[in-house]
């Protein structure tokens, strides 16, 4: 685990409400299309996608802000795309890479949680999951890089 503060990123999003119930709804599907939006654009993609949650508590019925995010070079933005861009500003965060399958993701936001209240940090309330490596037919082979926003 280690804090960091991670720099504005310029990206081609999707956004939404959802709960933790509801979110399996647009996992691969919302990142193909972003891809293929990218590409169909010629936008330059510069990294992973990014899962951001505003407001996610842990219950699954919570209602909150889910932001699926491919970083993109800054580009004019194309009239027939289905996405918008932004800047995602700067990020203060503790952050722990998960390697392997996505059900160990709720005890690496535990871990990170407890070091936050050991070292005094506030949570921001936003978190971020960055998609390093997505191996659907290995799970194992996930690469997940978890930030939980601190103040």
């Amino acid at each position: 685990m280690q804090l960091k503060t991670i720099e504005p990123i310029h990206v081609l999003y999707f956004e939404t409400e959802t709960t933790l119930n509801d979110i399996f709804q647009y996992v691969r599907l919302v990142a193909q299309r972003l891809y293929r939006d990218a590409v169909q654009h010629d936008m330059e993609i510069t990294g992973p996608v990014y899962w951001i949650y505003e407001g996610a508590d842990g219950n699954p019925d919570t209602v909150f802000k889910l932001t699926i995010a491919l970083p993109v070079s800054p580009a004019v933005p194309a009239s027939s795309s289905e996405f918008k861009q932004k800047l995602l500003e700067s990020f203060k965060c503790i952050s722990h890479e998960l390697q392997g399958d996505w059900n160990r993701l709720g005890n690496v936001y535990g871990e990170i949680f407890a070091k936050i209240g050991e070292e005094n940090h506030a949570p921001s309330g936003q978190n971020r999951e960055i998609y390093i490596n997505m191996d659907f037919q290995n799970p194992a082979g996930n690469t997940t890089e978890v930030q939980v926003g601190i103040f």
